[in-house]
């Protein structure tokens, strides 16, 4: 402050040395440049002087020809942001016996017009007066033939001949849509190293813009593979982040764009970006879910956002500056947001609010920069550059984790799918032995039905005759054959069911079939024929052991009484016993014991009647 009244006091003084010495062409001490001192690619900083022109009609007579030049504050760059052009002049000195030519660069991309006027001191025209001027422009919006030197920011030839002074006067307009950052300085370069750092610069942006590209296109091709809209949210915003800064650096005017564009679509770009940017974190961060207050806040910051592209659309690109500007305070609360949403257990919420820090300060460090808060140097140039990259670089590692994580995912339910079916198959599997099992046991249930009578759960007449034809077949192989067979039926069975009901008859042939059972050996045959009919076949015992047995199953049904209805029946069998010879087949035996039943049955019942040869011849007569 002390300075700057200090220089108050002084400045009529200046004014009258300036009157004194003509004004044109004088050299000041604090604006001169000393090229044989100066280091290639320094900003003029504070070294030079201004006017502003309101009336915008300032010619370079009339700026010459002013006496209200201003200095800057001490480092004084950046006079922040206006609408009004600006006269700026300095002057460079040669004093080597060589001549030198510099490239004079503005520091910004984004500048509507710049009017290089330079002329070489002492020089004379041809009425006396001073030398005339030397004329160079500069327009954002035209073709990159147009300009001075093709570069993608403002840049200018100068030649300052050997031992002489070069007076450097430009007007600056930055544009008359919406006030833009106006840097008063320039950097002054030699012509080797500007080209030569220039190669380098141009080399690490196409660097940071293919990385952004390719992560975009990393995720986009994720989104493919996956169809989750996180990674589509997260390409679109890589793309508009690299759209961005190659507009903020002045490689989509020089390259893409290099026949049109202007400072509306600069705008446009920032404002895309920040529509993207609140979309990728709502989505990442699951806002709606966790946070639906927060979420209607960005939902209605989306909205106005659009509202500002819009705006722009229609001309008035001014009113969407604005809302960029106050909208752009909500990027600062997302960081916060991220570290509540890690305490949510969203997935790599923290690692997601270190990477937007690192893009939350490159880009406010870029707008103090733009607003003259802090020093205008390379460092600061490049940190939105810096801090864009090292936050799309943490981003597309959460972007990996995520699909790394969506995989291991995947794989998680895949297995308990797989360890699903298994069990599933395994179940089936069970249930299909289970059935089988039924099935097997119903086939034998069914087959032990088809060979059972299911009164007495003896076997039946099918069952008998298979049990018969084993019984002849083993005894055509046994050298001494003894197989005999017995036809037995229950005496007066329709007397029974005639006078005690066909319930009794039943009682009496199950309790009938249940003493021959328990009255014959395990190895011995006993089956119902049908009605009151039964019949055995037993081998392996002598002729008078047979017919002992016999007798024993007359005697045992005789001592039993049928209890039915609180009432005893008392029945009695007849029996016709065969014996087998190695001529008869299983008829000839059935036919032959059937005939000594019947002839039982003649003799008076409750007894046994042997088959003869005699009974044999007379069969076989049959």
């Amino acid at each position: 402050m002390w300075r700057r009244r200090i220089r108050n006091l002084l400045s009529p003084f200046f004014i009258f040395l300036f009157i004194a010495f003509g004004g044109a062409g004088v050299v000041y001490a604090d604006t001169a440049i000393d090229l044989s001192l100066w280091e290639s690619g320094a900003s003029t900083v504070d070294r030079y002087r201004y006017v502003e022109d309101p009336s915008h009609q300032l010619t370079i007579d009339d700026a010459v020809s002013l006496q209200r030049w201003q200095h800057p504050e001490k480092g004084d760059v950046n006079r922040g942001f206006s609408t009004v052009p600006s006269w700026i002049t300095f002057q460079l000195f040669n004093p080597e016996p060589f001549q030198k030519t510099v490239i004079v660069e503005y520091v910004d991309a984004s500048v509507e017009t710049i009017d290089l006027y330079t002329r070489v001191q002492g020089e004379m025209g041809e009425k006396g007066e001073n030398g005339t001027f030397t004329h160079q422009h500069f327009a954002y919006n035209q073709p990159n033939d147009t300009r001075p030197v093709s570069f993608y920011r403002p840049a200018f030839s100068v030649a300052i001949p050997p031992d002489s002074t070069v007076d450097v006067y430009y007007r600056l307009f930055q544009g008359s849509d919406f006030p833009m950052h106006r840097f008063d300085s320039m950097r002054i370069w030699d012509e080797n190293t500007f080209y030569r750092s220039s190669h380098i610069e141009l080399s690490l942006l196409m660097i940071l813009l293919c990385v952004e590209t390719a992560m975009g296109i990393a995720t986009l091709l994720a989104f493919f593979a996956t169809k989750d809209r996180l990674f589509l949210y997260y390409a679109a915003f890589a793309f508009s982040a690299a759209s961005l800064f190659a507009s903020f650096s002045g490689v989509w005017s020089y390259f893409i764009a290099p026949n049109h564009y202007e400072l509306w679509m600069v705008v446009l770009q920032i404002n895309l970006c920040q529509i993207i940017a609140l979309l990728f974190v709502r989505q990442f961060l699951n806002v709606s879910e966790h946070f639906p207050r927060i979420d209607k806040l960005l939902l209605a910051v989306v909205a106005i956002d659009v509202v500002g592209v819009i705006l722009n659309l229609l001309g008035e690109p001014y009113l969407s500056r604005v809302i960029i500007d106050f909208t752009a305070i909500g990027a600062f609360l997302l960081a916060p947001l991220g570290i509540y949403a890690h305490k949510k257990k969203v997935p790599h919420a923290l690692l997601f609010t270190g990477s937007w820090v690192f893009f939350v300060i490159g880009m406010a460090l870029a707008s103090l920069r733009l607003r003259g808060y802090i020093a205008d140097t390379p460092l600061s140039e490049w940190l939105i550059y810096f801090g864009g990259l090292v936050e799309v670089l943490l981003l597309t590692s959460v972007m990996i984790l995520r699909f790394k994580h969506m995989q291991q995912e995947k794989q998680r339910i895949e297995a308990e799918h797989c360890q699903h079916l298994e069990n599933a198959a395994h179940v089936l599997e069970e249930r299909v032995k289970e059935q089988t099992k039924q099935l097997y046991e119903a086939k034998a249930l069914a087959e032990k039905e088809a060979r059972t009578d299911l009164l007495t759960g003896l076997p039946n007449r099918r069952s008998f005759f298979e049990g018969a034809q084993h019984f002849i077949e083993r005894a055509k192989r046994n050298t001494a054959p003894n197989v005999y067979l017995l036809m037995i039926d229950v005496d007066h069975f329709k007397k029974v069911n005639d006078t005690f009901s066909h319930a009794c008859g039943d009682s009496v042939l199950r309790e009938v079939g249940k003493t021959l059972s328990l009255s014959l050996r395990k190895t011995d045959l006993l089956s119902r024929l049908g009605g009151e009919e039964f019949a055995v076949i037993m081998e392996n015992v002598s002729e008078d052991a047979a017919k002992a047995m016999t007798e024993r199953l007359l005697l045992a049904v005789e001592n039993t009484d049928v209890l039915f209805e609180n009432q005893f029946v008392n029945v009695t069998i007849s029996v016709g016993m065969a014996t087998w010879n190695s001529t008869q087949n299983l008829d000839q035996l059935l036919q032959e014991a059937d005939h000594a039943l019947y002839q039982a049955k003649r003799e008076g019942r409750n007894r046994v009647a042997y088959a003869s040869v005699d009974a044999l011849q007379h069969t076989e007569a049959l």
